[in-house]
């Protein structure tokens, strides 16, 4: 448990944050410029902040107190690669080990479960600079566990890698934090990437917290956060399903969600039984009548839970919360099976929709994630 209440001043940006961060993934999100990366150099003791830090009920930093970062025990991966160029992938490795022995502390992941988990077999006896971009990625974050860290700081760690090289990492990234209960914080300003990886969600603008909690929940109300000039993307869903069958011929998965068959586009068959959906609130339309033949494969029934009005740059909005567990008769039960239409005022009023009403669901677009852990 990481447990934050610091203060700090840089340029015109004044960081003030208080807050717990539990194990497992927890993203820090916000636009550029929020003072995301400020508040992990803080954390990491790389620059001077006010306040208490507490790592599991270690402090790390109070009035008269201040443990240096070498103490603190703390994984970090920059924006940008920082492997020593001169060593080879199984050399940057070794150094994290080396440390971590010379300092006394107990070793509890060991150098050939680290090459495994992150696939580097092929890559050890090679340098810096013959890797790819998601396989330099995967040795830096790799190292960063070498040094047997008690919190892991991930500063935008995909940057600058394309869809593919990307799908490549996350997989490792949302397995290994949990399975080794290490209090992560993951940096992102996209919302795919903290969908995939991400248990729990803090939003931060201008130096503070506005939100935080469960990324399902969160994910659903980000237009609170978005303004006219600043937009924190697509609000949306998380849903858990499983998966049915893979129709290869159309490269297409069939899964069950709720009890329902949904269909997701994928070229490949998903590796695990058990995965995660994120919708957006967008792409997901409501009609009180059963469709019929068009296009969109994909129509969910459930029951109206909530009905909320938009503001700000989302005025002219109707945020429509739906359960897709019928027993629950419109009941918000606060299961994992609940989706969020994002519909005109308009529509909202001529189709009259009231909390427990049955609707269908329409979904235009859904995104496979990545496997629970």
């Amino acid at each position: 448990m990481l447990s934050l209440d610091i203060q700090a001043q840089t340029g015109d940006l004044t960081l003030n944050v208080a807050t717990s961060i539990g194990d497992g993934v927890t993203a820090l999100f916000g636009p550029s410029g929020c003072g995301k990366t400020t508040l992990l150099r803080a954390i990491a003791g790389l620059m001077p902040s006010e306040g208490t830090i507490r790592c599991n009920n270690v402090v790390w930093q109070s009035t008269g107190t201040f443990m240096p970062l070498h103490q603190r025990r703390v994984g970090y991966v920059f924006q940008d690669d920082r492997l020593f160029p001169h060593l080879t992938v199984a050399g940057n490795l070794q150094y994290g080990f080396r440390r971590a022995k010379a300092a006394g502390l107990s070793i509890g992941l060991e150098l050939q479960e680290v090459v495994a988990r992150f696939d580097l077999e092929p890559l050890l006896q090679r340098y810096p600079n013959t890797l790819s971009g998601g396989e330099s990625r995967r040795v830096n974050i790799a190292r960063s566990l070498c040094s047997q860290p008690q919190l892991l700081l991930l500063d935008e760690p995909l940057t600058g890698l394309d869809a593919q090289r990307k799908a490549d990492i996350i997989p490792y990234l949302a397995t290994v934090a949990k399975d080794l209960s290490i209090p992560t914080v993951y940096v992102s300003h996209i919302n795919d990437e903290i969908a995939q990886l991400c248990d729990n969600m803090l939003v931060m603008t201008a130096g503070t917290l506005i939100d935080e909690g469960p990324t399902g929940e969160v994910l659903g109300r980000l237009w609170r956060a978005s303004g006219p000039d600043q937009s924190y993307g697509d609000p949306g869903s998380l849903l858990e399903a499983s998966v049915m069958h893979f129709d290869e011929a159309n490269a297409m998965v069939h899964l069950n969600v709720a009890g329902q068959e949904l269909q997701v586009i994928s070229p490949t068959e998903p590796q695990t039984q058990d995965l995660r959906l994120f919708l957006a609130a967008a792409d997901v339309a409501l009609s009180l009548d059963q469709p019929g033949r068009m296009s969109i494969r994909n129509v969910l029934t459930g029951a109206i839970v909530g009905i909320r009005q938009l503001t700000g740059a989302k005025i002219g909005l109707v945020a429509i919360d739906i359960d897709l567990d019928a027993e629950n008769h419109g009941q918000d039960k606060g299961n994992d099976h609940k989706i969020v239409a994002h519909i005109s005022a308009a529509a909202c009023n001529d189709l009259g929709l009231a909390q427990g009403m049955p609707v269908y669901a329409l979904i235009k677009s859904a995104k496979l994630t990545t496997p629970f852990a």
